[in-house]
């Protein structure tokens, strides 16, 4: 697990989505021992055990299904707080993806945001870490609605800005109707990502009506909120994170204990404390982008290998087997059948 407590910066507008359906909000809480006074304290927490269990039992309704949908529409920029100020007073589209890459963990720890140019397009991934089934659905689902609603806010001072496509990478849903709000962008399901993108030439436009005061007002409060959730981090957490921004340097043991502060003895007990090795760690984020290099990036085998730290390929394919039980050209294979 990589935080054991979760901002609950959306939850107000959880509680109304969940008070228009006619959910006892009361009940539901106190059946997690929570209260809903608490959790709209500003700063407050849920644990993500919590969390899960809270959330699982309303996405098993039939009629909340669509519930992230729901929400996510909700979700203007206004609502986010520092971390809109500062995406309101970004200078490009560019600019833009950065600060949510390095600011959305503040919002939803769990979800990671990547980049990519391909065929005079930007790319831009949505990767959940954490949840499956229903969550993972309502989180993409809400992210996506998010990031839709930023650039409806964009339109308002750019008119010819917009989404080409969305893409998910679960199932179509029985309510997929309902992903007309998302037109006129083009829509698929089962894509193996969840993202959209849109046209390259918007990257580096400059954006008008910002305030360079306000962005850097916003960021030295998210860097603020960044520091707090630090503490609710794990050690493996901080290994990953770490790793995120520096996407193809993979350090070793004693590298990553002297940027956490601690002897690679204390690194390794950490770790063990929490079920995990540092190779386990590293691994497995190797794993999720060595996929994510293949299928959406479409890199080569070999450039795969080179950018996650393998100087020899058949290493790599030795090592992408025991991730996912097959070699990268079947696995490329089958998820194109």
């Amino acid at each position: 697990m990589l935080v054991n407590q979760l901002p609950v910066f959306y939850f107000g507008h959880l509680f109304n989505v969940l008070n228009d359906h006619a959910v006892p909000l009361e009940r539901w809480l106190a059946q997690h021992n929570l209260d809903k006074e608490s959790l709209l304290k500003p700063g407050a927490n849920i644990s993500t055990q919590q969390f899960d269990a809270l959330m699982q039992g309303v996405l098993t309704q039939t009629e909340l299904q669509h519930l992230g949908l729901l929400v996510g529409q909700r979700l203007q920029i206004a609502h986010h707080g520092a971390f809109g100020l500062g995406i309101l007073n970004c200078n490009s589209i560019r600019s833009i993806i950065k600060f949510v890459q390095q600011y959305m963990i503040t919002r939803i720890p769990f979800i990671e945001i990547t980049a990519f140019e391909e065929n005079k397009e930007i790319v831009i991934l949505a990767n959940d870490a954490h949840w499956e089934g229903h969550l993972h659905r309502f989180m993409i689902e809400a992210v996506s609605l998010a990031m839709y609603n930023l650039f409806l806010a964009l339109k308002q001072r750019h008119p010819d800005i917009k989404i080409n496509r969305l893409f998910f990478d679960f199932e179509k849903p029985h309510y997929h109707q309902r992903y007309t709000i998302f037109e006129p962008a083009e829509i698929s399901f089962n894509r193996g990502f969840s993202g959209l993108a849109f046209d390259l030439k918007w990257a580096d436009f400059s954006l008008s009506e910002v305030d360079p005061m306000s962005f850097e007002q916003a960021k030295q409060m998210c860097d603020m909120e960044l520091q707090k959730l630090h503490e609710y981090m794990s050690v493996a957490a901080k290994v990953r994170e770490w790793m995120i921004s520096n996407e193809t340097l993979y350090p070793k043991l004693q590298e990553i204990a002297k940027i956490l502060h601690m002897s690679p003895r204390t690194l390794h007990r950490e770790l063990a404390k929490e079920g995990f090795t540092f190779k386990e760690v590293v691994e497995q984020f190797q794993a999720k982008k060595a996929r994510e290099y293949l299928l959406a990036y479409g890199h080569s085998v070999s450039k795969t290998a080179l950018l996650l730290g393998y100087s020899d390929t058949a290493n790599f394919r030795r090592a992408f087997k025991r991730w996912y039980g097959c070699s990268p050209s079947d696995y490329l294979q089958h998820q194109r059948d």
